[in-house]
């Protein structure tokens, strides 16, 4: 069976994981970037990973994803968000959708925490301070600490756990 990991990453969160899960498949992994092109009728099972933004993949990831067609497929995806938290299903579920919509079937999955770009929590915090009612935006001590649990984030703990989601494909 020929397997790839192609994964789109912005802060390397999403590279470790998928860089993991390649490793423990025996296969290459690709980065996607916007002038990705791959044979994917070459393949029998395609994983792909994934960072949260706005509560979605990237939209040019997603319309890749959106190509995939009658494969096996395993997906996996990284968030700042605690991945216990609801959230973190929702997201991975709009991507399953996708997914299934082209005829696929999905063999494996995993998500776990990743640390969160500075940038986008010094974005959040200057949101903050012009929105200070908005409780979207508001810094509390529990959004802190969240950020603070998030930057360690995937550990060798988190990616043991991705090899052993995707062991025996």
């Amino acid at each position: 069976m020929k397997k790839i990991v192609i994964y789109s990453s912005l802060t390397g969160n999403t590279a470790k994981v998928g860089h993991a899960i390649a490793q423990e498949l025996g296969c290459e992994a690709v980065k996607f970037d916007e002038n990705f092109s791959l044979n994917l009728d070459e393949y029998d099972f395609i994983v792909v990973g994934f960072y949260v933004d706005k509560g979605d993949a990237e939209p040019n990831f997603k319309h890749f994803l959106s190509q995939i067609k009658d494969k096996k497929t395993g997906v996996f995806m990284t968030l700042g968000m605690d991945p216990q938290h609801e959230h973190a299903a929702n997201c991975l579920e709009k991507v399953k959708v996708v997914l299934r919509e082209g005829g696929n079937e999905i063999l494996r999955e995993f998500y776990c925490q990743g640390a969160i770009d500075p940038k986008i929590i010094e974005q959040l915090r200057k949101m903050g301070e012009t929105m200070p009612n908005d409780p979207r935006y508001t810094i509390t001590p529990e959004r802190e600490a969240r950020w603070a649990r998030a930057a360690s984030h995937p550990d060798e703990n988190d990616l043991e756990k991705a090899k052993t989601a995707f062991r025996g494909i």
